[in-house]
């Protein structure tokens, strides 16, 4: 009998906010494969983006241990762990760093030692994908904060992660848009992509059909369709 380990295992995690009493999460048992397509929703407050951090190692755990494609997710590199894990963060302004539309896809590619006839490819793909190639060389931070968030997933996407982690993707998306989004990620799914979408949106998830995790004060009270070896 073939063993297959799980892409990603939280055993007892917890972690406490410096100045906080309650956890924001804790005693998480979690665990994953590569190919699962996840939703994780809870009230605000409950967690949802701590785990998404502590998987990514943004954050460390303070009891117990996280493991990453069979290795301690402390003995990766914040690169390393990108590599194998693309994170779109809530807050778009937190991922915006070039000048314009075009260069914050093109960054990632291109140190990814990606040609310039690549580059610029899969820049008008994805930036296609949600209509935004009009607008290539504008200023990112001139943009709306809808936009913002459809450059900041053009750009993860672009770089063609095995797994995925989307949190509040369409919170600031308009209806057109959100219906291409759910299309593209469940299309790259299909084609083998692993995705966790952390949504308060709930036509969002219930198109996604996935497992569903549910956490309530940092704890998770639900899991439909857990991992299995």
């Amino acid at each position: 009998m073939v063993i297959t380990l799980p892409f990603v295992s939280l055993e007892g995690v917890s972690y406490t906010y410096s100045g906080r009493k309650e956890a924001a999460v804790n005693n998480i048992n979690l665990s994953f494969n590569k190919s699962e397509k996840i939703t994780v929703t809870g009230a605000n407050g409950s967690g949802k983006s701590t785990l998404a951090k502590l998987i990514l190692g943004l954050l460390k755990p303070q009891k117990g241990k996280i493991i990453l494609d069979n290795r301690p997710v402390d003995r990766y590199s914040l690169v390393e762990i990108g590599e194998k894990i693309g994170y779109v963060l809530q807050n778009p302004n937190q991922m915006l760093f070039n000048t314009s539309v075009y260069n914050e896809i093109a960054f990632g590619l291109k140190w990814k030692a990606k040609s310039k006839e690549e580059v610029r490819s899969l820049c008008k793909k994805y930036l296609d994908l949600f209509q935004l190639w009009e607008i290539r060389h504008e200023m990112p931070f001139n943009l709306s904060e809808g936009q913002k968030q459809l450059v900041v997933i053009s750009a993860v996407l672009a770089l063609q992660p095995s797994f995925l982690i989307l949190d509040e993707p369409t919170k600031s998306i308009d209806t057109f848009r959100r219906k291409i989004l759910a299309d593209i990620l469940q299309e790259i799914w299909r084609q083998g992509t692993g995705i966790m979408i952390i949504s308060h949106d709930f036509e969002l998830i219930a198109g996604f059909n996935g497992r569903r995790i549910h956490m309530v004060k940092g704890e998770i009270v639900e899991d439909e369709g857990g991992y299995k070896n």
